[in-house]
């Protein structure tokens, strides 16, 4: 019976790190496209569970060499530990077949691992003495939910970005809170956020965006997810402001999801933005339809609008506002 109950903890350790393995061959295999936004916040925030599964594997397996007996209090330490370096051999892994090594993958890793230890440390009585038992239970839990919570942070931020663009929409582009940058990059500006100078600024103005030029090749701001109907619409519109003494030559782009990264295959309409001014521009939608050479874009599928400075001189240190774009 001895025999028997051996060859069982045999075989169960066996299946767990059978069930690690897979574990591991899913994170390195299994890989989300990185748009729309939503899913690559989703595939860096599977990690957490993924993660978490592993704490406990490991847990289980380090308390097996006690006859399955419940595991003591260092097990989770070590488990956690053991967890984090499973974690950080996978991202140095992944930067030698073809994907990029993230500290903030890591830092999820280590999160979903702390997440599930804590739990289950607060629900195992075995490793409380019984002057801390209440007390360490509670503080694990709360330990553990802080994790959780801190791991599921960004899709619940994801979330509430993509509520409170739909519930903008006509509106593309306005900056009353945090969330209306949630779509917005640059790579050849800084981006901030501040009211319009007071010659230009209007009573029902909110906050406008500064963009900052910091290089000379095509400055500018990008929305890298606007919502993607615009049929039924006619115009579309963006409010700029020039505060400086030289004019600028602005373009603005719209791309749709087959957009195959070419010049030609994508609408774009170049303008010249007087100094010392602000004003609306309109672009008719149906010429944005007719954008691509060969091709018609579809307003249906919009995926991509930018805003950016074409002289490509002299430009390092220059700047504009953008208050709003929207549909008409």
């Amino acid at each position: 019976m001895l025999n028997s109950h051996f060859r069982l903890i045999g075989n169960s350790q066996w299946f767990l790190l059978l069930a690690a393995s897979g574990l591991m061959a899913l994170v390195l295999g299994a890989d989300l496209p990185s748009w729309p936004k939503i899913f690559g916040v989703l595939n860096n925030a599977a990690h957490a569970p993924v993660f978490g599964v592993l704490a406990l594997i490991v847990l289980r397996l380090l308390s097996a060499r006690r006859w399955l007996v419940a595991a003591r209090s260092t097990d989770y330490g070590i488990a956690f530990l053991i967890t984090v370096g499973v974690g950080g051999a996978v991202e140095f892994v992944q930067s030698f077949i073809g994907r990029d090594a993230s500290w903030g993958d890591l830092g999820t890793d280590a999160l979903g691992a702390g997440c599930a230890l804590g739990l289950a440390a607060a629900f195992d009585w075995r490793v409380w003495r019984v002057k801390t038992r209440s007390t360490g239970r509670v503080l694990m839990a709360a330990a553990g939910l802080l994790c959780g919570l801190w791991a599921l942070y960004p899709v619940g931020e994801a979330t509430v970005a993509y509520v409170d663009r739909a519930a903008k929409f006509p509106v593309l582009a306005q900056f009353a809170s945090p969330f209306d940058l949630y779509f917005l990059s640059s790579r050849t500006a800084h981006l901030s956020l501040e009211p319009l100078p007071y010659s230009w600024s209007q009573p029902d103005d909110r906050e406008s965006m500064r963009i900052d030029f910091a290089a000379d090749l095509w400055p500018g701001v990008s929305h890298d997810e606007p919502p993607a109907d615009w049929r039924g619409f006619s115009t579309l519109a963006l409010d700029l402001t020039n505060p400086q003494e030289t004019p600028l030559s602005l373009t603005v782009r719209v791309h749709d999801v087959d957009y195959v990264h070419r010049y030609e295959d994508r609408f774009n309409r170049s303008f010249r933005l007087a100094p010392l001014s602000r004003g609306v521009i309109r672009i008719p939608v149906r010429d944005i339809a007719h954008g691509p050479i060969g091709r018609e874009l579809d307003l249906a599928r919009i995926a991509g609008l930018a805003v950016f400075e074409n002289s490509r001189k002299d430009l390092v240190g220059r700047y504009f506002y953008l208050t709003r774009i929207w549909l008409e």
